[in-house]
């Protein structure tokens, strides 16, 4: 047998256990991707759905999903997200990016109106109570 002759006929089938290691592992590899993509998923529908709400003009609502403290009075939300507010009517936005801090919560990131620089929003994971970021 010479280096010409190539391999004899068969050996080039992989056993059967190693093609399931292969699957496996690119499964797992598959799942993880998925993971990672949507694991802030929830939380940045919280903000989507808060958004679109304030485009519809519905501020009450909008209120309710922001989810506040005592302190924070809805003429003062009103004040921050009304037609004077700081973006005045929400026309468009853009969610940014979504990132997980700890157990706790998510910020997600937001161009509202294309103002810049973009708002960060604190979601939390538990109750999807929507604040601006600590961070």
């Amino acid at each position: 047998m010479t280096l010409l002759d190539g391999a004899p006929s068969g050996s080039e089938e992989k056993p059967l256990w190693r093609r399931g290691q292969v699957l496996g592992a690119s499964a797992a590899v598959l799942f993880l991707i998925l993971f990672y993509i949507f694991a802030n998923y929830r939380e940045e529908q919280a903000v989507r759905r808060f958004l679109k709400t304030l485009q519809a003009q519905e501020y009450e609502t909008a209120y309710q999903l922001w989810q506040p403290s005592e302190s924070y009075r809805y003429r003062d939300f009103v004040l921050a997200w009304g037609e004077q507010g700081d973006y005045g009517i929400i026309r468009e936005f853009e969610i940014l990016e979504a990132k997980s801090k700890g157990v706790e919560g998510v910020i997600v990131t937001v161009r509202i109106n294309k103002v810049s620089p973009p708002l960060d929003f604190w979601v939390s994971r538990k109750t999807k109570a929507l604040s601006y970021s600590p961070f």
